[in-house]
């Protein structure tokens, strides 16, 4: 998902479990959808509002190509026409009942205008997801009769990420609920699309630092993670 944070008390420090390095103080941002998990912590005085889109449909309400999502400190405001870069202040200053109805008032207007998104790349959207990312770029382009970079480049005008990141990311994301059921971790391996279990605990590695019986998934939010490319 692709996610507008809306922050209204104290900001929040977080952390990239990876690389633990990698630290931020984060208020109102934009967020692509990720696979690399990030810790979180504040002191309890935090409000705000999350709005989650599909990338696609981020890119047909703002009409911004979705790869200058990808700068850390997007403020979601940047991206709103004038008419509409109050919605913050008055999102702050609505009932939290109010809140989702000030949205569906206010965001709606701006699919009037909003670019069109070419079938090639929503099909092939779908057919990720249909396959918890189990289609090769190559693939996916033959499919649509363009060729690979030329994919590679629309998708991440309208997504954000190449096919290969968002496939890695449902790869990924699969085992994680797969791994949530108790399933031993090589049959994870062989439903997820790994080659072995060997490569699922690498995979986990390098998302987070940790192994899969290691990972506290209840901890976890992989909408707010940091974005880090995974191995193949």
């Amino acid at each position: 998902m692709a996610t507008l944070n809306f922050a209204f008390g104290e900001a929040v420090h977080t952390r990239d479990m990876a690389d633990r390095t990698v630290t931020r103080l984060v208020s109102s941002q934009t967020d692509l959808p990720t696979a690399t998990a990030l810790l979180a912590r504040h002191d309890g005085n935090v409000s705000g509002v999350a709005v989650r889109f599909s990338p696609i449909g981020a890119y047909r309400l703002f009409g911004v190509p979705m790869r200058h999502w990808g700068a850390l400190d997007l403020d979601p405001v940047q991206l709103f026409p004038p008419s509409l870069r109050s919605l913050p202040e008055r999102l702050r200053e609505a009932a939290p009942q109010e809140r989702p109805r000030l949205l569906d008032r206010m965001l709606p207007a701006l699919l009037q205008s909003g670019p069109a998104v070419a079938p090639e790349v929503l099909w092939a959207w779908r057919e990720l997801h249909r396959t918890q990312g189990r289609r090769k770029t190559a693939q996916l382009a033959a499919d649509t009769q363009w060729s690979v970079r030329h994919l590679q480049r629309r998708f991440r005008e309208q997504v954000g990420r190449s096919p290969a990141e968002i496939a890695r990311i449902l790869r990924f994301t699969h085992a994680l609920r797969l791994r949530g059921t108790g399933m031993a971790l090589g049959k994870v391996a062989q439903l997820a699309g790994y080659h072995d279990q060997a490569h699922l605990h690498l995979v986990f590695r390098k998302a987070t630092g940790l192994t899969p019986t290691q990972l506290p998934l209840d901890q976890v939010d992989w909408n707010s993670a940091l974005a880090k490319p995974l191995p193949e």
